[in-house]
């Protein structure tokens, strides 16, 4: 790939095939990526790479990765418990355009660019995510600085919850967990899946759903010592 001649393309295909701004930031990174692979067809990120370096919600981030892929800019395929999730830049040069490229130039710029894969760069800036401590927003570094290392398997499993419900959820049932010292996922999970239930989206919903016992246990609590009061006035007027 020619770097200044995708990125003139995609300029131009703005105009007939428009992309949200999320998604054009989306597309700039993702091209960074795959220039430090040396322009390989198929390279892998992790997606905690993506959002610190991003700095886009993991919400945000899923929409524009979801809309760059159905509008033909990119193939993705999800990763698992051994595997990075694997993208692949579609090209929006026009043959014609292609063509006036000469072979030489183009071997000659791949053999120069940099042949770190983009898990090596993302381990380069491990030192500079770590700075950001005491509530981050992001679900991935929440996790890391609470409840231990991340995988790419967790990382996707993460992922996937912030999809189905949002980022701010995701990080309230890591902090009841962290609070609780149940320090691993399973335990979000069976918080999230009772929210999802629930049709939890929002902290306001979390607020709501978890409110819900205490006024039940008050009501109860009231019915209680009503019943009490009526007992202990039945007792007097025996006495008397």
């Amino acid at each position: 790939m020619n770097y200044i001649k995708e990125m003139n393309a995609f300029h131009d295909e703005l105009e007939l095939n428009g992309v949200s701004s999320s998604a054009q930031v989306l597309w700039y990174l993702l091209m960074q990526f795959n220039n430090k692979t040396g322009w390989k067809q198929e390279f892998s990120v992790p997606t905690a790479a993506i959002l610190v370096k991003s700095g886009l919600p993991e919400s945000t981030f899923l929409r524009a990765r979801r809309e760059l892929e159905e509008k033909g800019y990119i193939h993705f395929q999800g990763g698992s418990r051994t595997k990075t999730p694997a993208y692949e830049m579609i090209s929006q040069v026009k043959e014609s355009q292609a063509a006036e490229e000469p072979k030489d130039r183009v071997k000659e710029e791949a053999m120069d660019e940099n042949k770190d894969s983009a898990e090596d760069l993302f381990k380069r800036k491990e030192r500079k995510r770590k700075e950001n401590v005491g509530g981050s927003r992001q679900p991935h570094t929440f996790y890391e600085q609470n409840l231990g290392m991340i995988t790419p398997f967790m990382a996707e499993k993460i992922t996937d919850w912030c999809e189905r419900l949002s980022d701010e959820v995701v990080i309230e049932s890591m902090r009841i967990a962290v609070e609780h010292n149940k320090l691993f996922f399973s335990y979000c999970e069976g918080i999230l899946k009772r929210w999802e239930n629930q049709q939890v989206k929002t902290l306001a919903d979390v607020k709501r759903v978890e409110a819900k016992p205490e006024r039940k246990s008050r009501k109860k609590d009231d019915r209680a010592i009503k019943l009490k009061a009526m007992v202990d006035e039945f007792r007097k007027e025996r006495r008397i």
